[in-house]
Order: C-alpha cells, then structure tokens, then sequence
C-alpha cells in the first residue's frame, strides 16, 4: 500500500530529466514577478511571469542555433502583440478582431510542429494578457516593458549556455532515443491486432525522440562529435529497420518453435540492447533453425555491422535526414498548403476558435465576472488540438487540474493565512508547474499551475484574497463554453476526416512499393508511410474517447492498422531484395484501393481485383496483404439485396 502511494506521489512530481528545464523556464519568470512586484506594479509582473512562460517552454529540445531563431522571434512576435493591444483602447471592438484573426490563424497552424504552432499561441496569449491589463488602469509602458522583460529574458536564460551544452544537449536527445527503441523492440516479439495500437504507440514515442535528435543534427556543424552522434542515430535506424524483418518473418512463421525462438531473441536483443552498445557486449545468436527464413542471415549480418563503430557515415548523411525530416521552411510550406484546402480539419478548427473566442469575449462582456479575462484565456489554450478526442482529453484534462488545484490550494491559504510560507511555497510551485509541462498527463502541469496562480496572487494581493477564487471559478467557465463549442457549437468528428488519413497511408504504400519496383531505396517513403500509419493509430485512439463510436467500428479500425502494418513490414523485407519490376502489377492493385475505399458506400461499385498469383515466398506475403486489405474493404460495404 505504501509503495502505491509513492508511487502516486512521483507520478504528479516532475521527471528528473526535466528538472534543468524547471529552472531554465522559472528563473526568469520569477524574476519578473519580482521585479515588477518591487516597483509597484504587481500586474505587470505577473504579465512577465507568463511572457517568461510562453516563450521558455517553447525552446524545449530544440537544438541551441535553433532555439535562438525560433525564440527571438516568439518574443518579437509576443512584444507586437502587447502593441496590438493599443487598438483596444482606441475601440475595443479593433482589439476583439485582433484576438478573433490570431485565433483563426492558431487554428490553421494546429497541423505544424509544436513550436511552430506555440508562435501564433504566444501571441494571442499575449495579446489577451495586454488587453486585460489596459482594461484594468495598467499603464501602457509597464505592459510593454513586462512583456518585453519577460520574454526577452526567457530567450536569454535558453539559449546562454549553447557554446557549452551543445554537445551535451545531443548526447542527451541520443539517450533519449535508446529507452523508447528497447520498448519497442520488446513488443515487436509478441505483437498481434490485439495490441497493434500499443506497438505503434511506442514507435511513435522513438520517432518523436528521433525526429528532435535528427532536427538537432541538421543544426549542428560538422565536427567529431556531432559526426559521432549522427552515427549513432544511423545504428538506430539500421536496427528498427532488421527488428521490423523479423517481426514480420515471426508472424509468418508456421513453425511454433521457430516463432518463439525469434520471439526470445527480440526479447534478449531488446534488455541488453546498453550492452551491445556501450560495452561491446556479445550479440545473441539469432536463430536459423531448419526452415527459417533465408533472410535472417542477412540480418544478422546487418545487425553486426550496424553496432560496429567504425563504419564511416554516408556523405549524404544530412540529405537523408532532410528527406526524412524536412527542414522548418519545407514543413511550413507543405502543411501550410494543406490547411488551406477547403474543408481542411485546421479551416474548420480555426472557424472554432473564432466563434469561441468571439463567445468567450461576450459572456464576458455581458457578465460580472472579476476576472474575466481568464475566460477567454483559458478558452484559448484548451483549443490548442484539432481532433476532437484529444481536445477532449485537453479540456478535462483543465477542468480537473483546475478543480483539484484550487481546492487544495484554496484550503491551505484558508489554514495557514498568508504568513512566511507563502513565498517559498510560490516559489516551488512554480518550478513544480513548469518542470511537469510536458507530462503525459496535462492535468498534472493544471493542477501545480493553479496551486502557484493561488499562491502567487495571495501572495501579490493579500488584500484581495477572493480574486484567487474568482480566477479558479472564470477558468471552469473558460471550459464550459470550451465544450459547448466542441460538442453544440461547431463539433469535428473523428470520422468525419479518417478517410484523408487511411488513403494518404495506403498511397504512400502504393508510391514505396512503386520505387521498390524501380529498384529506387524509397527510404524517406518508408519511414514517411509508418509515420501515416501512426496518425492514423493516433485518430483511431480518439475515436475511442467520442461517445457516437460503437465497438464494432473500433474493432474493425484495429484489424486495419494490423493490416497496415504487416503490409509496411512486408514492404520492408522487399525493399532489400533491390529492383522487381514483377512488383508492379501488385502496385497497380494497390493503386486501385483508395478510390474504392471513398466509394465504398455507394450502391453501385466495381468487382473487386483478381488475387495475385507469385511464386516467391515474400511475393506471396504481399500479395496475401493486398488481398486481405481487399477483403476488409469488402467488410465495409452495405449490405446489397438481391432483386
């Protein structure tokens, strides 16, 4: 019972690993509340608090070089806003339609890498803070001096040690790619459609470690260290790649024995994967008992030369890293482009946010809140996502932190008045609230939050000491309206958009297995195809938490991505085999499935493809795919009468 509760404990504290960001993230905003504090503006130094927030936490694994770029203008950007704010009092309806374009500009972002989308985040989350403050007598100069402070120096704080932890930082991120790599490979040995969402779960978690190590080396000079580094990416990425070749080849093993041999082996590759790497440690044997897999030994041949040190890294190196993880301008473009279709989730996510901020700015306008601006506010951060089962999770996700948050906070002031404790307890708080930002779960991050927002206002006003209450009860409103518009106002059902995402993954499929057939490596293909899969995985787990989802419809999305993923690893097997222009008719049918899988609710539809007829054993898995991918498109048809 006791180890649970500690357990318990840990799991709302910060990682240790995120420790350094808690004090690179809260020195400087600490330091603006006090500053501003010290001349009597306590305000305006809350506003440098958050302007220090907004722009620290967006610096997080981005490589030093980067993160001078990317913040610098995230806190130009915040800086604007603050003067933006102007217009509010001029006319107050300008500033509404200030705050109603940067909304609808957050919206169509919701598709781009995190940090990007924190741009258009900070500022509108600047922009409402500015105009809370006008609004409230703070004079003009102090809310542009705070909010200069504050983000200014919560660049500085990020990016003053890079001459001296570049490398340190990469070495870092690598680490951060072994863990998730050892996990994966673990469930490689026993993996089936029963847990197929956990698999690619896992893999996504090693792709995002390895997308911010690759985005980092792309930063980076040419020099020994880095070279080290990018080599040893090159062996995780070797490695996945043979781990998906046996996956694949277990599953098709008639053999029980041979199965469970390659199962034992992926589990012994997988606890002592540190040691073949650091110590040099003897690789197991992979087995080639009677009637394996004659690629195996390929593989183990593959498996060795990947852990040996001293093989040089291809001259292309950073043109691979490119294909596969386009630079900042080339994603900006590409996912730009998408979002401005018409009908795209992100036009629709950004109409949402317009109309719920526009909602958010009246109930406000129309009620006695005392500090209404949280309201709008909080509106704002909840809708950060666009699929609505995630924004589901984001949204309770608030309200519980905020409930618990206050509750306890609320109660310790009422125990202990505001005495000596109040400063250090801020002071933790804080740390505690920014060190847990990137927690899984984002109730945690709420909860420390509202416990220091409590703090720090009792500690400001102790004059006021309702207006930590009147904060808590103006964010569950900011929620309310939050799920009105999520489920009344303007909802996005996750089936509303699954076809994009089933045949943007079935066509780079299609285009991989074309490439392999015009003996072209398709590397970018193939990891760009899996991370398809992946969102895919990841749209199928929201559709889970909507409440119109039935388990029939949930079961037959599960033996899809089975489906999807066998094919992918079938196509991994091939792609060693070099050119196979015999692969081109099966990338012909192939081609065939997505139109048909948009029709597959009219009446009247074409027969299905003839089965594949190939010899060759890997040959005949494809062809066993396709069919079986046919055969669940089949399924999805309504059920026709006969005249």
């Amino acid at each position: 019972m006791l180890s649970k509760l500690v357990k318990l404990v840990l799991h709302w504290l910060p990682d240790r690993s995120e420790l350094p960001e808690g004090l690179r993230i809260g020195l400087p905003m600490m330091a603006g509340l006090l500053l501003f504090s010290a001349v009597g503006d306590t305000a305006s130094g809350v506003n440098a608090l958050i302007c220090a927030w907004l722009v620290g936490v967006q610096g997080r694994n981005l490589a030093y070089p980067k993160r001078l770029t990317m913040l610098s203008l995230s806190a130009l950007l915040c800086c604007i806003s603050a003067g933006l704010a102007m217009f509010h009092l001029i006319q107050p309806l300008l500033g509404i339609a200030i705050l109603m374009l940067i909304g609808l500009l957050y919206g169509l972002c919701s598709n781009q890498r995190k940090y990007i989308q924190l741009l258009t985040y900070n500022a509108g989350f600047s922009l409402i803070c500015a105009i809370h403050l006008l609004e409230t007598d703070t004079p003009w100069l102090m809310v542009l001096l705070s909010t200069t402070f504050g983000s200014w120096s919560a660049m500085l704080s990020a990016v003053i040690a890079g001459p001296w932890l570049s490398i340190r930082q990469g070495q870092q991120l690598l680490a951060k790619v072994t863990q998730p790599f050892v996990n994966w490979c673990a469930i490689v040995g026993h993996s089936d459609a029963a847990n197929v969402g956990k698999r690619l779960a896992l893999r996504e978690q090693l792709d995002d470690a390895i997308a911010v190590l690759a985005h980092w080396l792309q930063e980076m000079p040419d020099t020994a260290a880095v070279t080290r580094i990018a080599s040893s990416l090159r062996t995780h990425m070797l490695l996945i790649e043979a781990m998906e070749e046996i996956g694949r080849i277990r599953q098709h093993e008639t053999s029980t024995a041979n199965a469970a041999s390659l199962q034992h082996y992926l589990h012994r590759f997988a606890t002592g994967f540190d040691d073949f790497l650091t110590k040099n440690a003897p690789l197991p044997t992979l087995p080639q008992g009677t009637g394996q897999h004659p690629t195996l030994v390929i593989i183990e041949q593959q498996i060795q030369q990947a852990l040996q040190k001293s093989n040089p890294l291809p001259e292309n190196w950073r043109a691979t890293l490119k294909l596969i993880w386009p630079s900042d301008a080339d994603s900006i473009r590409t996912q730009w482009r998408k979002a401005l279709q018409k009908g795209s989730r992100e036009w629709h996510h950004g109409l949402r946010i317009l109309f719920t901020l526009l909602c958010c700015q009246l109930v406000v306008a129309l009620l006695p809140f005392q500090q209404g601006y949280w309201v709008t506010l909080t509106a704002f951060i909840v809708l950060m996502t666009a699929p609505l089962g995630q924004l589901q999770l984001r949204i309770w996700g608030r309200f519980y932190g905020t409930l618990l948050g206050s509750i306890l906070a609320l109660g310790l002031v009422w125990y202990l008045g505001s005495g000596a404790w109040l400063l250090p307890a801020t002071c933790l708080t804080l740390f505690l609230a920014f060190a847990t930002y990137y927690k899984a779960r984002y109730e945690i991050h709420v909860f420390w939050l509202t416990v220091m927002m409590v703090f720090a206002i009792t500690l400001l006003l102790p004059a006021e000491p309702y207006i930590a209450f009147y904060r808590a009860l103006d964010t569950l409103t900011g929620v309310v309206l939050a799920v009105l518009a999520m489920y009344l106002f303007i909802p996005s059902w996750t089936r509303r958009w699954l076809d994009n995402y089933v045949c943007h993954f079935v066509t780079l499929e299609q285009q991989w297995l074309q490439s392999i057939a015009d003996g072209e490596t398709g590397s970018a293909l193939r990891w760009q195809a899996h991370a398809a899969l992946r969102q895919l995985s990841m749209e199928v787990s929201y559709m889970k938490l909507e409440p119109n989802t039935s388990a029939r419809e949930l079961q037959d999305w599960q033996s899809f991505l089975w489906l999807g993923l066998t094919l992918h690893c079938t196509l991994v097997v091939l792609a060693r085999q070099g050119q196979q222009p015999q692969l081109l008719s099966a990338s012909q049918q192939l081609a065939a499935w997505p139109m048909l899988f948009r029709q597959r609710l009219q009446p009247q539809w074409s027969e299905l493809p003839h089965t594949l007829t190939i010899s060759d054993e890997v040959h005949q898995w494809l062809a066993q795919d396709i069919t079986q991918l046919y055969s669940w498109l089949h399924w999805q048809r309504p059920f026709q009468l006969t005249p």
